[in-house]
């Protein structure tokens, strides 16, 4: 039986979408106070279609209006994390987040409420100035993808990331390991 009918709590993830925006070869980063340098992005509303949330989260850190290409990887936090700003004070459930390759339509670049700095830079430069430990994974697995999308979980505690998994989707090799490492089967229990 499942867990969640046992405790009668459902399972409740917040979903956040961020987006890789590439123009003339450069890509987008935006500056915050709690992060560095990051890709924009943020959690996606109740009611709101994640592509929605996606291009709104893009516009108010950035200024820019772009459109999503592709899926380059789906990550999972598998720790509940404290409140912060004006949710001081809550638990926050884990969350899951939709990384997507996008392309430039227009707009000027702009500083906002949510980000000190905003500027293009090459791949190269971005990785090196991405600092957070989960969003340099989830910016270089986007860089190198072609047509997998990975999927990741980590644990995110106070001062330390924890990866658990990381896969290319797709991939039936790198699952059959994951899970015979999980569930202690072996290998040939998976087939």
């Amino acid at each position: 039986m499942d867990k969640w009918l046992e405790t009668k709590q459902l399972p409740v993830h917040l979903v956040s979408a961020a987006g890789i925006v590439y123009r003339d070869g450069k890509v987008l980063l935006i500056r915050s106070e709690r992060r560095g340098w990051e890709f924009p992005g943020g959690l996606v509303e109740q009611g709101e279609a994640i592509l929605d949330g996606l291009r709104r989260e893009i516009l108010e850190e950035s200024g820019i209006v772009a459109d999503p290409e592709a899926v380059t990887g789906v990550y999972q936090n598998l720790k509940m994390k404290n409140g912060y700003g004006p949710l001081e004070g809550m638990t926050l459930p884990t969350t899951v987040n939709l990384v997507f390759r996008c392309s430039y339509i227009s707009g000027t670049k702009c500083v906002s409420e949510e980000c000190l700095k905003i500027g293009w830079f090459t791949p190269e430069e971005a990785v090196q100035m991405i600092q957070h430990p989960y969003l340099k994974q989830a910016f270089e697995d986007a860089i190198r993808c072609d047509s997998s999308p990975h999927f990741g979980t980590f644990r995110k505690n106070d001062s330390r990331t924890e990866f658990v998994s990381d896969c290319l989707l797709g991939r039936r090799e790198d699952w059959d390991i994951h899970l015979a490492e999980k569930i202690n089967l072996q290998k040939g229990c998976l087939k």
